[in-house]
């Protein structure tokens, strides 16, 4: 069971990374970042503030709007970091937190949020060299299509060999059984606008 869990849950993991991240090479789907048009990608104010923090989530707001996309499932997607700076952002002038109640509630501007490690914070986008920086997906889900298969290949071996970094380990030298699972997927957006 805790061998199936494990399995379970790097699947899980892997599966959400792809479809937010992965560039749709290599057999790997395109995921939210790339099935994103050009024009719904913005550059966040560069100086923290309540208000450019509003003026930012706002941006992504106005971008579906004015694509005329039907808003049914719309919701935020930030990483973890992300998701504590909005829940410990403060109006300055009275210590009220901005965002806590909200997001205590699952909610963010209103809408439904998720927060993910496979959001980078680790990005350069405005070539300060920081490599700090992070993304806000806004983003209809009702527009996003899963394609996925119903065969799941599982295999267990006590002879096969895997790659730790760049060493080549061999499951026999080292007294392991290694289990792999294939599972066969596929994302898309119906309106890149989306």
């Amino acid at each position: 069971a805790i061998v199936r869990d494990d399995v379970v849950n790097a699947m899980r993991v892997r599966e959400d990374s792809a479809f937010i991240r992965d560039a749709g090479s290599e057999s790997t789907p395109k995921g939210l970042r790339y099935w994103a048009n050009a024009a719904n990608v913005t550059e966040a104010n560069g100086t923290a503030s309540v208000q450019n923090t509003f003026t930012d989530l706002g941006k992504l707001i106005q971008k579906l709007l004015d694509a005329n996309i039907p808003m049914l499932a719309p919701a935020f997607i930030i990483a973890p970091r992300v998701e504590i700076f909005l829940k410990t952002l403060l109006y300055s002038a009275t210590g009220i937190p901005v965002f806590r109640d909200e997001m205590a509630a699952g909610r963010l501007m209103g809408y439904p949020y998720a927060s993910t490690t496979n959001v980078p914070t680790n990005l350069n986008t405005s070539g300060a060299g920081t490599n700090d920086e992070s993304e806000v997906y806004f983003v209809d889900m009702a527009q996003a299509v899963i394609g996925e298969s119903m065969n799941l290949i599982v295999d267990a071996s006590q002879e096969a060999a895997y790659t730790d970094g760049s060493t080549v380990v061999s499951a026999y030298d080292r007294d392991q059984t290694v289990i792999r699972a294939i599972a066969e997927h596929d994302f898309g957006m119906r309106h890149d606008k989306a």
